[in-house]
């Protein structure tokens, strides 16, 4: 137990001390270098932890069995599939418009900076402290147009009151007329 305790203390201060040294990297070797001093020591006190008997045996076939109700979970073809054509068109349209043309902002910006690609993985020093305000107009752009055509595909198929769900859908007002 002593030796896996000092491994994981070591493991520990590495693991802090790689972190930094891979979010400052000037180039791709000592990045590389610092995510294996990273990942290395963590995996170590893994083996430490199975060799010295921390995790414990299981034995599967011996485990009582639970009975568990049969959830029905939908496929992907039943979420999708009763959408409307146009909805779908609309939220793949908004998906790739908010994925590519971030990834585009994010890499003219880098070239424009002079950025490795792993800087935008310091949470130390975001990215969006150097965007000028053509970059920033960009940005606005992106998300007011992914929401505008998120909003227009929600819209296709709005969602149906169940009564069941809802408490007021059950009292009907004087003029016969549901409350919402």
């Amino acid at each position: 137990m002593g030796i896996f305790g000092v491994v994981f203390i070591v493991a520990w201060i590495t693991a802090v001390v790689s972190w930094f040294r891979m979010v400052t990297a000037r180039d791709r070797k000592t990045y590389w270098k610092s995510i294996a001093l990273f990942v290395g020591p963590i995996l170590l006190v893994f083996v430490f932890a199975e060799l010295g008997g921390l995790f414990p045996e299981t034995n599967f076939e011996n485990q009582p069995k639970i009975e568990r109700p049969m959830i029905d979970r939908p496929e992907l073809n039943e979420l999708f599939g009763a959408m409307p054509l146009l909805q779908k068109i609309l939220l793949g349209a908004a998906g790739a418009t908010w994925l590519i043309g971030g990834n585009l902002l994010f890499i003219t910006h880098n070239r424009r900076t002079n950025k490795r690609w792993w800087h935008l993985l310091n949470p130390l020093n975001p990215p969006f402290k150097d965007f000028n305000g053509k970059e920033w107009l960009i940005l606005v752009c992106l998300v007011v147009i992914t929401m505008a055509l998120s909003m227009a595909a929600i819209s296709q198929n709005p969602p149906v009151l169940q009564p069941s769900l809802n408490k007021h859908s059950q009292q009907d007002t004087a003029s016969g007329v549901p409350l919402l």
